[in-house]
């Protein structure tokens, strides 16, 4: 995979996301891209509506905690971009497993990423298996505690 950091940088990472719903939390996922300088002002409501188009298809919660949602081939975003948030009441996601995330990676994919948007999809699916980084994550302090961790993990089992 490219570089972590041009994917998912430390200031695209926010603990205590307050969110109702599943809308809700993908956009205060894109909110901090926006904020971040990953995906442009205008075009925020596009990037939602394609995220929200994908999960119509199906949930991307994974279960045990966690949410990928994900778009590939967006128009709006340059390269593969990802955002991390951490949800301590948990959003109702329509997960497999049916239980709230807590855990939500957001990665829009831009044209030509699909290789890498792949990689990183099953990277993060396969978290489910490291009850240790998924422990780390809940437990993080702060922002700068999750980015070592997300760091760490993507690290480990790339």
């Amino acid at each position: 995979m490219e570089n972590l950091e041009s994917v998912l940088k430390p200031e695209h990472v926010l603990l205590g996301v307050e969110a109702a719903s599943k809308p809700d939390a993908i956009k205060r996922l894109i909110q901090l891209l926006v904020d971040g300088g990953a995906v442009k002002a205008a075009d925020q409501d596009a990037v939602f509506d394609a995220v929200m188009d994908r999960e119509s298809r199906g949930s991307t919660g994974l279960g045990e905690g966690i949410a990928v949602p994900h778009v590939r081939d967006c128009k709006h975003v340059d390269g593969l971009v990802a955002a991390f948030g951490r949800s301590d009441e948990g959003v109702p996601f329509e997960a497999i497993d049916g239980n709230p995330v807590h855990l939500i990676f957001l990665i829009l994919g831009g044209s030509g990423t699909s290789e890498a948007h792949t990689q990183f999809l099953r990277t993060l699916a396969s978290l489910r298996q490291h009850e240790h980084f998924l422990r780390f994550l809940r437990d993080a302090p702060d922002e700068a505690g999750a980015w070592d961790t997300i760091k760490e993990m993507l690290e480990s089992l790339a």
